[in-house]
């Protein structure tokens, strides 16, 4: 009888235990859009998303390069810093009135046609402001879109009212190259793997810079022996 018992005990357990899921890493870089798409990034996994600012020369010839290489993309939307800095030609500010501001970003995301998700560029300063925040969200709420905040504050808004508003989204939690060196980029990657070991997961945002693009792919066929596994952006969106 004890036999049994034991025997059972351990089927229960085979049957209810689950594989433990491996942590996920997501990477965004921005800043796209002032030049064609860099050789070295379209050479980079798909897994790996961008995010293009919208009225610049090649916005529209980048949003179909991803597309053809089945990235997921991002509007990379130019908001107002908290300091007097020079600002894009399509930007949103503080001062606009609802109409304009939502007329702006529905122009902005014409531009990125593929977008799956907008995140701020900039933005320090329009992202403390809730009104704002809910009207940006209005409208990707009637479009199904996301938002990523990209967290260049830490007195940001933008995800609360994401959520607020009904809005799938996500912070960024490591910026990997605000040094442009490669011991600095390869710091913050490894900082970024041990992050999404503790937590599950993890988001990341880079730029175009030459020495970015090679730190990745150096770097990039070492991450699933670190049990962590590259994944788009979109992977990791909650379902609202």
């Amino acid at each position: 009888m004890r036999r049994n018992a034991l025997c059972f005990s351990f089927l229960i357990i085979l049957f209810t235990v689950r594989p433990v899921a491996a942590a996920r890493l997501a990477i965004v870089i921005d800043d796209l859009g002032y030049q064609a798409m860099p050789v070295q990034l379209s050479a980079l996994p798909s897994e790996i998303s961008i995010s293009i600012l919208p009225d610049t020369p090649f916005d529209l010839a980048t949003a179909h390069q991803a597309e053809r290489e089945n990235r997921d993309t991002l509007l990379h939307m130019p908001m107002q810093p908290q300091r007097l800095a020079p600002l894009e030609l399509t930007t949103l500010t503080a001062d606009m009135p609802r109409e304009e501001l939502q007329r702006t970003l529905r122009h902005a995301l014409s531009r990125v046609p593929n977008a799956i998700a907008i995140n701020n560029h900039m933005g320090s300063g329009l992202t403390q402001n809730t009104q704002a925040m809910d009207w940006v969200m209005t409208v990707l709420a009637e479009k199904g879109l996301s938002f990523l905040d990209s967290r260049t504050t830490t007195q940001t808004v933008a995800f609360e009212r994401a959520q607020a508003n009904g809005v799938p989204a996500l912070r960024r939690h490591i910026f990997l190259d605000h040094f442009r060196t490669r011991q600095f980029i390869r710091q913050q990657l490894e900082l970024a793997l041990k992050r999404a070991r503790k937590y599950g997961y993890v988001v990341a945002i880079g730029h175009p810079y030459p020495v970015t693009l090679e730190a990745l792919q150096q770097w990039l066929p070492e991450v699933e022996k670190q049990q962590v596994k590259l994944v788009r952006l979109s992977e990791l969106y909650p379902q609202i």
